[in-house]
């Protein structure tokens, strides 16, 4: 089990609860927001999975201490450089888990 917090940001109920739900699975501590949040609230979680639509520019205010995942429905957020990745929408298997387990093993430090 994961003792890893995720914060989960999509203005879409279903999005946002299919997430939680996948995410809780595979045993992550996962809260769930329409919008973003903040810094000091964001700084709080391992990991952020954020929807593109739920911030205006497609990028997280900066500066971001934690691995960002952004959901990516266009062009132009799928070459976005200024998150940990980027996840093509719609969702396909795996990816989101594999997405997370990856940006959380990089941001460890290492031993």
């Amino acid at each position: 089990m994961h003792s890893d917090r995720i914060l989960v940001v999509a203005p879409d109920d279903d999005l946002r609860r299919s997430l939680t739900f996948a995410l809780a699975a595979y045993g992550y501590a996962v809260t769930a927001q329409q919008a973003w949040p903040g810094h000091a609230a964001a700084d709080a979680f391992d990991c952020i999975v954020l929807d593109e639509r739920a911030l205006p520019n497609a990028s997280p205010p900066s500066p971001v201490r934690r691995p960002v995942l952004l959901l990516a429905y266009s062009a132009d957020a799928l070459a976005n450089d200024s998150v940990t990745g980027v996840i093509a929408m719609p969702l396909k298997g795996e990816a989101v888990m594999q997405a997370v387990e990856a940006a959380l093993a990089a941001s460890r430090p290492t031993k």
